[in-house]
């Protein structure tokens, strides 16, 4: 029997290990060095390019000016100005074709203009439904005066049986808050 330990190393363990002829790190370094080569290359084509480019103002004529361009071109007293805060003024006459929605800045006012008279009547009115309509001001002022309207709630079956046979006690249906609960007597 062969005892013989002489190559016996405890950092090394030969059934846990990676299988070495499948990647060597050599191979994983020339890629990286691959990598970076081709990527300085596209880098300096772009670079290149865009010299090129920059250049080519002088190299070639330059082409018509867009008609457009002109035609946006308006007096700012001329424009009137537009309810939407974030949309910049535009001459609607002179927009581009095709038109899609023709004046899509003044239907939006328009919108704005109903939503505003739907909130704020001149008056307290009664459609033909019978529903009240009341400025939405004087509709919150309304309700900070009386309140929120609550619904009554009904009154809880206990289970609990008297001794003497009488009914449980029930709540006044005309009380507004459900307090004025009151036995019954036979």
């Amino acid at each position: 029997m062969a005892t013989d330990h002489s190559n016996f190393d405890p950092l090394r363990n030969p059934q846990v290990d990676y299988e070495r002829a499948d990647l060597s790190p050599a191979g994983i370094l020339w890629f990286l060095i691959g990598l970076f080569i081709a990527s300085v290359f596209i880098e300096l084509v772009i670079w290149g390019m865009f010299r090129f480019m920059a250049r080519t103002e002088a190299l070639f004529p330059q082409g018509k000016q867009n008609p457009m361009v002109n035609a946006q071109k308006i007096a700012p007293a001329q424009i009137p100005h537009s309810v939407l805060q974030n949309t910049p003024p535009v001459n609607l006459a002179v927009f581009p074709e095709p038109r899609l929605q023709v004046n899509d800045a003044g239907e939006m006012g328009d919108f704005i203009e109903s939503e505003q008279k739907l909130l704020n009547p001149p008056q307290p009115f009664t459609d033909a439904s019978g529903n009240v309509h009341l400025p939405i001001s004087l509709a919150m002022q309304l309700i900070e005066e009386r309140g929120l309207p609550v619904r009554g709630t009904a009154p809880r079956d206990t289970g609990e049986q008297t001794t003497s046979g009488e009914a449980p006690v029930a709540s006044d249906p005309g009380a507004s808050n459900g307090a004025g609960a009151q036995a019954q007597q036979p």
